[in-house]
């Protein structure tokens, strides 16, 4: 009879403990609810990152190509009124941003096959001739005074925000986290150059 109890009492202890060893083996791979893709649905879906990558359209990598011109435009729009205006810091210090900037989605744009031409470095050279026409503008539109030069610079980062947010929609979650990362970036410079603005305007 005691060795009965005995064998009862160490099946239950082990039922306990093989039911709390699954719950902090699902937790461990989970986390909270609403964390992220349960084990289930990453078994059923292994290879959902190369997946991703065969159902890219041409649209989207159009979409993506055209961001990294666009952030060429800022970066190089910078470096030719920071030479006109040396002493304001400000084009210097976010032209150096936007080569980040420009980095990070052309990472993008190697993982997705999407070409890039070799004279992408070169200042105000362009694939895209709107993005020519931009450059421009804003370099003609900032030669006239310093503080018109500021103003391109919060058009230009408005314009940047603008199309990054729009640009989200649909797009792989590696992407999304990018750009996002560049809306917050450029939310950042529009702040600086709106200091800037006010900075000039009080003297």
């Amino acid at each position: 009879m005691k060795k009965s109890f005995l064998i009862m009492i160490a099946l239950i202890f082990l039922t306990t403990f093989a039911f709390a060893g699954g719950d902090q083996n699902q937790n461990r791979y989970d986390g909270e609810i609403g964390a992220g893709p349960t084990q289930q649905q990453r078994i059923a879906n292994p290879n959902n990152d190369a997946l991703q990558i065969s159902q890219f359209d041409e649209t989207q990598k159009e979409r993506i190509y055209s961001i990294y011109e666009e952030e060429k435009v800022a970066r190089d729009v910078y470096i030719t009124l920071g030479g006109l205006y040396p002493d304001e810091n400000t084009f210097a210090n976010i032209q150096l941003s936007e080569q980040t900037h420009m980095d990070a989605v052309r990472n993008l744009c190697v993982k997705y096959g999407i070409e890039i031409p070799e004279v992408d470095q070169a200042v105000g050279v362009f694939e895209l001739e709107e993005m020519e026409s931009l450059y421009l503008d804003f370099v003609n539109y900032g030669q006239a005074s310093l503080i018109s030069a500021l103003q391109v610079g919060v058009e230009i980062e408005g314009m940047d925000i603008a199309d990054l947010t729009a640009a989200l929609a649909g797009m792989p979650r590696d992407v999304q986290k990018v750009f996002s990362n560049l809306v917050h970036g450029s939310e950042n410079h529009l702040d600086a150059f709106t200091a800037a603005i006010i900075r000039e305007t009080a003297q």
